[in-house]
């Protein structure tokens, strides 16, 4: 007896080659295609009906063996036309993963809704070197899209897994193995804890981190602080705690929205032993 929990997915080679071009689907279960296209096949784009003139979420990668991987996250209304400037603009990238609905009902904005979550998704991650420069805003969209996209974004999660690329998969942080570092409020009471990472040049405020209830005055990022902790936090015994590992740009980024004030990340984060971030990573 199959179990319930137990479904198939479907690998269409499009070419006939095993490196080729394929359409990856889950079937009855999911909408959800993934075209894998090499970038020297990437003129299939035109001919496929699924990818010419339909909305669409796509992910150009470089190498996936390669020591440093590259990643550029879009979305477009149609990628058939959208692919000729990336092959012109962009050298960095070998393969393209284009997601779209194969009953063609996901539209314009629904897809920058999927570029938010997915770049989201991906600097969290922290596995890939992004290269999409300024990040998108959350996007407006009909409330009773925003749960369809969700579930439609964990379908492209699984795809991209199952493909063998990790672009979304979380790096499980060691704690044991991080030089963590720690910035605390008593006047409004905040406990941050995270660590910097190097290789991406981020500061990641780890889950369980207190954020400040209050502000002061000269604190001017009111807005994005506000809707940061409507998405990405909880309320616990009349305590503000961050529901999973973020990251950040800059310390100071970090340290200023625990802290509830203007900070210095690089001066108020400190290790156990007091320490300063700025005394132990060289900018």
């Amino acid at each position: 007896m199959r179990d319930k929990n137990t479904f198939t997915i479907h690998t269409e080679l499009l070419g006939g080659k095993l490196n080729g071009a394929r359409n990856i689907y889950m079937g009855a279960n999911s909408t959800c295609h993934l075209y894998v296209i090499p970038r020297e096949e990437i003129t299939l784009a035109n001919a496929i009906n699924d990818i010419s003139g339909q909305p669409a979420f796509y992910i150009l990668l470089s190498s996936l063996d390669a020591k440093r991987k590259q990643a550029y996250i879009g979305q477009t209304t149609d990628f058939a036309n959208r692919k000729n400037d990336h092959v012109q603009k962009k050298d960095f990238w070998n393969i393209a993963l284009i997601f779209i609905s194969d009953n063609h009902k996901i539209y314009g904005d629904d897809v920058k809704y999927l570029e938010y979550l997915g770049i989201e998704a991906a600097q969290n991650a922290g596995s890939f070197e992004l290269l999409n420069g300024i990040n998108p805003k959350r996007p407006n969209i009909a409330p009773y899209r925003i749960n369809d996209m969700e579930v439609f974004f964990r379908d492209i999660q699984l795809l991209c897994n199952f493909y063998g690329c990790n672009i979304f998969e979380t790096i499980m942080h060691k704690e044991t193995k991080k030089h963590l570092y720690f910035v605390e409020s008593i006047e409004r009471p905040a406990q941050g804890r995270g660590f910097y990472d190097e290789k991406h040049g981020k500061f990641i405020l780890l889950e369980g981190s207190i954020i400040a209830n209050e502000v002061v005055k000269s604190f001017k990022s009111i807005s994005f602080r506000n809707q940061f902790i409507k998405e990405h936090c909880k309320k616990d015994k009349g305590q503000i705690v961050l529901l999973n590992d973020i990251s950040f740009d800059t310390p100071s980024g970090a340290s200023s929205l625990v802290l509830g004030r203007p900070s210095n990340g690089w001066s108020d984060w400190k290790d156990a032993e007091g320490k300063k971030l700025s005394d132990i990573i060289k900018r």
